[in-house]
């Protein structure tokens, strides 16, 4: 017995030799195609295709994928990086060997209104340069065909859809299902249209949030039909009508959605697949269908991530996107500690005479944001002009890190503001005592042990977290009344944690001035007194472990997706496809994390509350 014991344990061993040794292997081998992945050849005159994949985003979310399959397909989404989009445009207009631009646009996710509105501005530019642009695609959703109308010549299948449907807000409400669940939650907040954490205590949405929301869509939609009527010609008054009254439209065409768009005069043409290559191949002079062409992560390969900076007069360029959280975080979150640490670096480069802050964040924890408006007031004090560009959004804590910026830029349909304070606290102490699990013991003081996922809140405790909220509220007022120099009562009128559009931020006095991230970099060097500068993004370090992990794992979950297989129509997997449905758990899942273990996390010695 001893010796088959023996025996098996050696084979046991060489087995797991020879796992690891293989995943190694495995390893390697992905690390040297993505390496080799990225030597793209670039035609000598072909058409720069734009393909992005995923949502549109200010930074990169990094979060380790996995071999895993369903845990690949949550874990990071799929995304692609704005200014790399942005960068790849306007080399390409002035780059001799890009013909013309294929707009292709059917693995692009969600992106908001003021990232589309920069990236068009990119594409007209690229037009103006004298080159064509066209638009394909089986279908367009909504934030798909904004960039389809910038085409000189948008395609759609026989059998497409371009699916333009208006805005709106709509979510799931919990109460009665966490009521079910015995999970009492405790909601403290300060600002009457603070409504972040509604949804916990909720059914519906509040009249306060309604109000704020109706004015907040009707702005947000006004700008995308006044975009889509200039760039396709075509009267806002009729998208409106066609889309409150789209049937009596449709039956005019036989129920031909394809049909219905052309008419309209959202697309140019009808065409096959086959038929639209022909198109490309014709407009470039070239015989066969297959026409030369480079995708925009080949493009972006062969002209580097950055551009040439000058040694001396440089405009650094920090991303704050993302959650603000407390310490260091990875990129797709806003670190306290990473903030800091790449602020320090701009204050200490004498290359570097001023930064623009780009802000893309919801908020967060309440010290954080005001350590990194510390930093910020630091830079400004070693004689560096600091510019805040807000992107999609920059509310809450992402309007407190805003505030100090020498000047705010924004665009129109940026949302902003929700100048307010709030914390949850959830309770499963029914829930457990029901499965025979029951709490008891004792303190030496009226709230020991208060804070605690099992037992009910002190009322002592509950009158501590509510002023606490309040002082951190009053204090947010202070901050924004100091920085801004608006007085404190007018700064009251515009805070209750409301959200304004980037036009009513302006008006309200907010912000200082409309316009995008270019705008942003130019104001930094007039700030700084520089006429000839580069703009150069600032990183937080990352170890040879990090970058290798970004590249070999990244690489792995694109063969997984691969070998996986997808819907020949939409190109997604059916782990993908169950991705949208699933992510309102999700939501709710960070919520509660988030309210629990970041900024909410109520202690007597250190509370923190999320502005």
């Amino acid at each position: 017995m001893r010796k088959f014991f023996s025996t098996l344990m050696t084979w046991l061993d060489r087995l797991r030799r020879t796992l690891v040794n293989g995943l190694f292997v495995v390893f390697v081998l992905l690390f040297i195609v993505a390496i080799f992945s990225e030597q793209s050849q670039m035609p000598e005159s072909g058409a720069l295709v734009l393909n992005p994949k995923g949502a549109i985003v200010e930074e990169l979310e990094f979060s380790a994928p996995s071999l895993l399959p369903l845990q690949s397909s949550f874990g990071a989404p799929e995304q692609t990086r704005l200014h790399d989009l942005v960068r790849v445009v306007r080399h390409a207009a002035d780059d001799e060997r890009i013909r013309m631009m294929v707009l292709k646009l059917d693995e692009m996710g969600g992106a908001a209104l003021p990232k589309l509105q920069e990236l068009r501005g990119a594409i007209e530019s690229f037009k103006a340069s004298g080159k064509m642009v066209v638009a394909v695609g089986p279908n367009y959703s909504q934030t798909q065909y904004y960039l389809a109308a910038t085409a000189d010549r948008v395609f759609l299948d026989p059998l497409g859809v371009v699916a333009i449907e208006g805005f709106s807000i709509y979510r799931n409400y919990f109460k009665d299902a966490l009521k079910k669940l015995d999970v009492d939650v405790q909601l403290f907040r300060a600002g009457e249209y603070k409504a972040a954490a509604e949804p916990l205590v909720r059914n519906d949405m509040s009249k306060e949030d309604r109000e704020a929301n109706k004015v907040l869509l009707g702005q947000l939609w006004s700008a995308y039909k006044n975009d889509i009527s200039a760039l396709r010609n075509i009267k806002p008054e009729r998208i409106q009508q066609v889309l409150d009254h789209p049937s009596l439209y449709l039956a005019q065409h036989n129920g031909s959605l394809a049909e219905l768009a052309k008419a309209e005069g959202l697309a140019d043409q009808l065409a096959s697949p086959g038929g639209i290559e022909s198109y490309i191949a014709g407009a470039m002079g070239v015989e066969s269908g297959d026409y030369p062409s480079v995708d925009f992560k080949e493009y972006l390969a062969v002209i580097g991530d950055q551009p040439e900076t000058m040694q001396d007069n440089r405009i650094g360029i920090i991303s704050a996107s993302g959650m603000i959280l407390d310490g260091k975080q990875p990129a797709g979150s806003v670190g306290s500690t990473s903030m800091l640490e790449m602020l320090a670096e701009a204050r200490r480069d004498p290359a570097i005479k001023a930064v623009v802050l780009r802000i893309d964040s919801p908020g967060g924890s309440a010290p954080a944001s005001e350590m990194i408006r510390s930093e910020i007031l630091r830079l400004k004090a070693a004689g560096k002009p600091v510019i805040a560009s807000m992107s999609g959004m920059a509310a809450s804590g992402g309007y407190m890190i805003a505030a100090p910026a020498d000047e705010i830029w924004a665009s129109p349909t940026t949302i902003t503001g929700s100048i307010g304070a709030f914390g949850v606290l959830a309770n499963v102490g029914k829930g457990l005592e029901k499965l025979g699990v029951h709490s008891d013991g004792l303190g030496t003081t009226s709230v020991a042990g208060g804070v605690r996922a099992d037992r009910p809140l002190p009322d002592e405790l509950k009158k501590v977290i509510q002023l606490s909220v309040q002082y951190v509220y009053s204090r947010f007022l202070g901050l924004v009344s100091t920085d801004r120099g608006i007085e404190p009562a007018e700064v009251g009128k515009l805070a209750e944690g409301r959200v304004w559009t980037g036009l009513d931020a302006k008006r309200l006095g907010l912000i200082d001035s409309l316009g995008g991230f270019d705008d942003a970099v130019a104001a930094a060097a007039r700030h700084a007194g520089v006429e000839s500068y580069s703009a150069v993004w600032i990183t937080p370090p990352q170890s040879f472990r990090e970058m290798l992990m970004m590249k070999l794992l990244g690489s792995a979950d694109a063969m997984i997706t691969q070998v996986l297989g997808g819907d020949p129509f939409t190109g997604m997997t059916a782990v993908t496809k169950a991705a949208p449905w699933l992510q309102e758990v999700r939501q709710l899942g960070q919520l509660l994390a988030f309210s629990s273990n970041q900024p909410a996390l109520f202690t007597v010695c250190n509370l923190k509350v999320s502005p």
